[in-house]
């Protein structure tokens, strides 16, 4: 991992991310979860994020290892949390992936800290994100960093509900 990289998406890799997403959904399935699947997230939305510079990758051995997506854009459904940060801007993370080969290796993490510092160096207050209740692997990851569970919320067509965790960030100059 010490030779990787972050950085953002180019258009040119759309289809190494989709083949990435792909295997994620796989292993998502084998397990049980039907978080993500064949329409989602799509290639179109993949597009729309890399036009966008929202979507990040770790490049590990000149391969990706890894996704990510920050922005500011906040689910609907987030109005009914009762959110511990109420003063703004809040990063988003959304569709944090990390490839099945090399999961375990600590590539999220390090995903979560480069999203951490960039969210500092632009100014959030905190981070906000949602992930599937049948994900266990991130139920567990988020708060042994500090993020915090504030709530649930539904999205249409999944069967389990979405926990949703808040982490306040401490500006730079403090």
């Amino acid at each position: 991992m010490s030779g990787s990289e972050i950085r953002n998406a180019r258009r040119d890799e759309i289809g190494e991310i989709m083949e990435l997403i792909a295997k994620c959904v796989q292993v998502m399935q084998a397990g049980g979860s039907d978080q993500w699947d064949s329409s989602y997230p799509n290639r179109d939305v993949i597009g729309e994020d890399i036009a966008k510079g929202a979507l990040y990758v770790c490049v590990d051995q000149a391969a990706i290892a890894g996704i990510i997506v920050l922005d500011e854009n906040q689910a609907e459904q987030y109005k009914a949390i009762d959110w511990t940060e109420k003063q703004g801007p809040q990063l988003i993370m959304h569709r944090l992936a990390v490839h099945p080969e090399v999961q375990g290796k600590g590539i999220a993490r390090k995903l979560i800290a480069f999203s951490e510092e960039h969210a500092r160096r632009g100014g959030y207050s905190s981070i906000r994100l949602d992930t599937y209740a049948k994900n266990s692997r991130a139920l567990a990851l988020y708060p042994s960093l500090g993020y915090e569970c504030r709530g649930e919320v539904d999205f249409p067509g999944r069967t389990a509900r979405f926990p949703v965790f808040e982490k306040i960030l401490t500006a730079a100059w403090e």
